[in-house]
């Protein structure tokens, strides 16, 4: 046991310190294909630092960015970086705390030969609570129309799923990989099946999907994906439904544990409204592409609150989301 969630902790993929990347299966080259059309324009990567570093982010609104909270240090494993929401604005020893002032949004389309700034993130919001089935999960509030902005390039924001998805449904994989070019360039899409269980603890229910990166039904591996988001349809457009980023290797296969955000809905609301007054997020399903998901509002999938509590316990032993039937899905090792 001490041995997987050592093995977890190593291989999260934390920007903030360099881990040589496990023995897996791994995409080399042409890692996807590329967005040539500008369909997936919502996804970007955030430049820190004098060389402007980061990881992917994704417009969910067209001033508010989502992605995961490891990716600006609230390392799993460190007790005093564990949030729930804004106090991770005042949390010292993260990335945020060292680059706030200078903290910015680049394009993906032509990363990494050109970091176009398109938003300067304002303020940050985080659930990081510990590794899987913890949270993991980043909300900030960005300016489009700062003074180093490029505001002639257009973002087109994505909604959050409203849904679980039923098991083997198709979705795709949108990621701008980062400095190394063998994966590829600019921003790219990649086939996956939501085949694996979808799990989580009695405080975070139904908020991991397990995913294999087999080469088969799903792809290798691309590494510096963190925050990435897995999209599927829903009532006919595309919707978030997970972020990669958190995950185990076993075997020569890694394992992908899917952070979803369907149960986050009403936390990511009331931080919108806490930032914009606005009462209403991007919505796949109304007609006026709007919807209040504000506290006492009608949520499609019970939502999640936030516990800091650390998990020490084998993956198999949390329990399986019964809001869906899951008779059909794969069985990996550690479910």
């Amino acid at each position: 046991m001490k041995k997987i969630l050592i093995t977890l902790l190593i291989y999260l993929g934390l920007i903030s310190i360099s881990f040589a990347q496990p023995n897996v299966l791994t995409c080399k080259k042409n890692c996807g294909t590329f967005d040539s059309n500008d369909e997936y324009t919502f996804q970007a990567r955030l430049a820190q630092g004098h060389d402007m570093w980061g990881a992917n982010v994704t417009f969910i609104e067209e001033d508010i960015i989502l992605s995961e909270a490891h990716i600006l240090g609230f390392e799993p494993d460190r007790r005093e970086t564990l949030s729930c929401g804004a106090e991770a604005a005042s949390k010292r020893n993260t990335d945020w705390h060292h680059h706030k002032n200078d903290l910015w949004v680049v394009d993906g389309k032509n990363y990494p030969k050109k970091k176009i700034i398109i938003a300067k993130v304002l303020d940050i919001s985080a659930r990081a609570t510990g590794v899987p089935p913890g949270n993991d999960i980043l909300v900030a509030h960005v300016d489009r129309n700062c003074d180093r902005c490029n505001k002639d390039i257009k973002i087109t924001p994505i909604p959050i799923a409203n849904n679980l998805p039923t098991i083997g449904t198709k979705a795709l994989h949108i990621v701008v990989p980062g400095e190394d070019a063998r994966a590829g360039k600019g921003r790219f899409s990649s086939d996956h099946l939501l085949n694996g269980r979808i799990w989580g603890s009695n405080e975070t229910s139904c908020s991991r999907q397990t995913i294999k990166h087999d080469g088969k039904l799903n792809p290798p591996m691309v590494f510096d994906a963190s925050g990435s988001p897995v999209i599927m349809k829903e009532c006919g457009k595309y919707v978030v439904h997970g972020l990669h980023g958190n995950g185990s290797d076993y075997n020569g296969h890694m394992y992908e544990f899917l952070q979803l955000v369907q149960t986050q809905k009403e936390w990511i609301q009331s931080e919108i409204y806490r930032w914009t007054g606005r009462t209403e997020m991007l919505d796949s399903c109304s007609a006026s592409g709007k919807r209040s998901f504000m506290t006492g509002s009608n949520f499609d999938v019970p939502q999640n609150d936030c516990s800091k509590k650390i998990y020490d316990k084998h993956p198999a032993e949390f329990p399986t989301c019964n809001l869906i039937p899951q008779n059909n899905a794969v069985a990996f090792p550690w479910n």
